[in-house]
Formats: structure tokens, C-alpha cells, sequence
């Protein structure tokens, strides 16, 4: 005799069977490996565009932006002149990298901490993705978008709320990035390096394409708009408050990725110094 089954129980267990099947592309690629890190770029980038898919649409929430390319606007003798003037000021710290080799292509005061303003932002919703594996609400998913692309200070403190020192602790060691205090605001050149390394990689196990697609849709930023109009792909993070003043990009330049990262001090910035630095750090040692 056939077992017939009620109603509800049936549609309990197909409910119970979508989830599984949804979880499915992740569930396999955590037994080929616990990191995506020992994975290719390519299949590491196919997992995170699936969750992406997956987590971040389906759960309703949406980028607010479009990305934008680089600007292309003039490079003048005065910018050149501002930047040669500043490149060893005490003040500052930055990096230059090559993100396809690892190669550090220009350094200075490269592991000095910085007060972030609001350029840990990113950082913190990585700490969060982390510890939820990529589960997470509509409203944290969208708090993440609108901590990234328009920096809204009200979304940073609700990420926040969520972590602790110890989640913070844990993704610095996983993913072997320098000992800041993303928590606390205090960063280095170095350690925003390689955590754009890690995203544009594709090495953190949760996140990578939400958390590339946000920051390319940032708001802010000088240094974008004085390199070439070629660069389609780019995105970052800046961060300012009192007498810290800071500017961050990854992106493309013929066909490998970059990143500079520009950390300062005591009022440096108070016209367009970050843009001229960021600009005559590209044309130096990327262009």
C-alpha cells in the first residue's frame, strides 16, 4: 500500500529539498576544500558570482550605483609638481601592488597605523560575510551597500553591532592579513592592500563579489579622476575625519590589476593633495 503523505509535510519537504539543492554549488566546493584560496581564479570566481546571485539578489537586496570608469581628466605640471613635493612626507604612508604577482611595486611607512576614518568599512562587512558564511539578512545585505558605495556612517555602526574583536581576529588570521584593528579603526597601508589582494582574487571564502561590486560604485574618491579614461574597471574606499585623510583604488590597467593605497596625517590634505599622489603614484609605477 502506498504511503500517503499530508499536504503540509509534502510541501515541508520540498522546501527542505530546495534549500539543500540551493546549497549544493557551496556544500561541494567546501568538500574540495575548506578555503577558496587552494581553488583557481576562475573557479573561485564562478563561486562567488553564484552566491552573489544566490545570497545577495535573492535575498532582495540591491546595489543603489552604477561603477563608473576612471576619468581621464588632464594630468598638469602643477599635479606632477604637488606630488614630487610629498612623496616622502612624513605624514604619509602608501603602497603600491601588483595584485596579479603580490610584487610591492612602491612602498612608504608602508605598516604605519592610521587613524581609518570610515576606509574600514569594507573590511568590516568582510568580518561579517565571514562569520554568517554568506548568510546574511536583506537588511544586513543592504546595510553592507550602503556602508561600501555612499559610506553612510548609520549602516558602519549596525555592521559593527554584529562583530566582535575575536570574529575580527579570526578572518586576520585565516587570510593571513597584517594585525590592525579594523574594529577599533586603526589600519595600515599593507593591510588594505592585501585585503583588496584578497577580493580581487577572489580569496575570501564569503563576499568577494558583493564586496568588489559595492566598492566599485563609491561615491567619493579624487584619484580616479586623474587616471586614464581607459580604466573601466576600479573601485575602492576613502575615508576621512579630523586630521586623517585617506584615498584607496584597485583596478585594471591593461590587463593587470592594481592597487595604491594612501594613508595620511596631520591636515596634509587639504585641496587636492590625495589626488596628485594618487595620480603620480599610477603614472610612476603603474602606467
Amino acid at each position: 500500500m502506498l504511503e500517503t503523505v499530508p499536504p503540509s509535510l509534502a510541501e515541508t519537504r520540498r522546501q527542505w529539498l530546495r534549500r539543500a539543492l540551493a546549497a549544493l554549488p557551496l556544500t561541494l566546493a567546501g568538500c574540495v576544500a575548506s578555503s577558496t584560496s587552494v581553488l583557481g581564479v576562475s573557479a573561485r570566481r564562478s563561486r562567488a558570482q553564484w552566491e552573489y546571485h544566490n545570497r545577495f539578489l535573492a535575498s532582495g537586496a540591491r546595489l543603489r550605483f552604477r561603477s563608473h570608469s576612471a576619468h581621464g581628466r588632464p594630468w598638469t605640471s602643477s599635479m606632477e609638481q604637488t606630488y614630487r613635493a610629498h612623496r616622502r612626507d612624513p605624514r604619509i604612508g602608501y603602497v603600491v601592488k601588483n595584485l596579479a604577482t603580490g610584487r610591492y611595486l612602491a612602498e612608504f611607512q608602508a605598516d604605519r597605523l592610521f587613524v581609518g576614518g570610515s576606509m574600514p568599512k569594507p573590511a568590516v562587512a568582510a568580518v561579517l560575510l565571514e562569520k554568517r558564511r554568506g548568510n546574511l539578512t536583506r537588511e544586513e545585505f543592504q546595510n553592507i551597500v550602503y556602508a561600501c558605495d555612499q559610506s553612510i556612517n548609520a549602516s558602519w555602526f549596525y555592521l559593527l553591532a554584529r562583530i566582535t574583536p575575536e570574529d575580527e581576529r579570526n578572518f586576520e588570521w585565516k587570510y593571513n592579513l597584517p594585525n590592525v584593528e579594523i574594529i577599533n579603526n586603526w589600519q595600515s597601508p599593507r593591510f588594505y592592500a592585501e585585503f583588496y589582494e584578497r577580493c580581487v582574487n577572489y580569496r575570501l571564502d564569503y563576499g568577494c563579489e558583493l564586496l568588489l561590486e559595492a566598492m566599485r560604485r563609491d561615491q567619493y574618491g579624487l584619484g580616479r579622476w586623474v587616471m586614464p579614461a581607459s580604466i573601466t574597471y576600479i573601485g575602492g574606499k576613502t575615508g576621512n575625519y579630523g586630521e586623517w585623510d585617506h584615498e584607496s583604488l584597485f583596478f585594471y590597467h591593461r590587463g593587470t590589476p592594481y592597487a595604491i593605497v594612501l594613508y595620511t596625517r596631520g591636515n596634509f590634505a587639504p585641496g587636492n593633495q590625495l589626488g596628485c599622489m594618487m595620480g603620480g603614484l599610477f603614472r610612476d609605477y603603474c602606467a
